[in-house]
């Protein structure tokens, strides 16, 4: 038997059918391939859904409706509140409630315009109407308006309907004036007992406070009796809308054996400073306070008489509202 021949016989015959492995990689193969299409049929889904999503949200920016339809009208408030933001919708809300009177007889209109609250006041060009009852009327609504104005963080905007006129002046002088009034009463003590007076000169209040028991002559440390007094004007003045200064005036005469004040330049410098002192102390102003020492240069009446003398020493806190 050849050699070749011996080889074929000692040869086992192979078996029939696929390997083992072969079967265990094709059902592998197979579930990856059918993870991934079902991977890519989840991406077209969503895609699919973003892009219908995104037209919707279009449609709607170009005001294509696809809510529920209304057949009511909105009213003038609804479209007013939705033209402006947080603060100017809080803030028109504010003035509407202010002016719920004057809005409902129809002498006052409130919009939003540009982001800015407009209030129209009527003014009436009748020969026939009380022209100082109509006045007193406006400064009223005038004073609602900067009452509601010092509440909001919005400006607002003063018309007459009439004209177009801007009637800000207006609303600031019914303010000053009202500011006025208020710090008359809350001195009507101090007024009558002639401790205080207070006068308005123009866009400014003037608080004047008697040198008598004040300070000591010649001295700028505040005496108990005169602190009581200031106790009333920072209670008085403490809320105000302008910028408050603290004058000290003096009389004429020069001072005389001093070891700390060299002039009436000094003193009265000094002494607006002690009042300035104890007011911080007392109270808390927005708009802070200013001091000023005129000596002599501004007197009420004649430095010749004791009297006269006696009414120009004195301290001044002056209001000023064209701050």
């Amino acid at each position: 038997m050849s050699e070749e021949s011996t080889l074929k016989e000692e040869c086992p015959p192979c078996p029939t059918g696929a390997a083992m492995w072969m079967t265990t990689f094709s059902d592998m193969a197979t579930l990856l391939m059918a993870l991934f299409a079902m991977l890519i049929a989840f991406t077209e889904m969503q895609k699919k859904e973003s892009m219908m999503a995104m037209e919707g949200d279009g449609r709607l920016n170009r005001g294509v409706q696809n809510e529920i339809e209304s057949n009511d009208m909105p009213s003038g408030r609804e479209l007013n509140s939705a033209t402006g933001n947080s603060d100017t919708n809080e803030g028109y809300d504010v003035v509407v409630e202010a002016l719920s009177k004057e809005i409902e007889d129809g002498t006052v209109k409130v919009a939003i315009e540009n982001e800015r609250i407009v209030v129209r006041v009527d003014s009436p060009d009748s020969p026939s109407l009380d022209t100082s009852k109509v006045q007193q009327e406006q400064l009223e609504i005038y004073l609602k308006i900067a009452q509601a104005q010092d509440t909001i963080n919005v400006d607002v905007k003063v018309e007459q309907e009439s004209d177009g006129v801007i009637a800000d002046s207006e609303v600031w002088e019914a303010m000053f004036s009202s500011q006025y009034r208020e710090i008359r009463e809350k001195l009507t003590g101090a007024i009558e007992n002639n401790s205080a007076e207070v006068v308005r000169e123009g866009d400014k209040i003037i608080i004047r406070l008697a040198s008598e028991g004040s300070f000591k002559s010649g001295a700028a440390e505040l005496r108990q009796g005169f602190e009581g007094l200031l106790t009333e004007v920072g209670a008085a003045i403490q809320d105000v809308d302008g910028l408050i200064t603290i004058e000290g005036h003096t009389d004429n005469l020069p001072i005389g054996f001093s070891m700390r004040f060299k002039s009436n330049w000094d003193l009265s410098a000094a002494r607006s400073g002690a009042v300035a002192d104890y007011l911080i102390g007392q109270y808390s102003f927005g708009t802070g306070l200013m001091v000023s020492g005129l000596a002599d240069t501004r007197p009420l009446t004649t430095n010749n008489t004791p009297e006269g003398r006696a009414r120009n020493r004195r301290i001044e806190v002056v209001i000023d509202g064209a701050y």
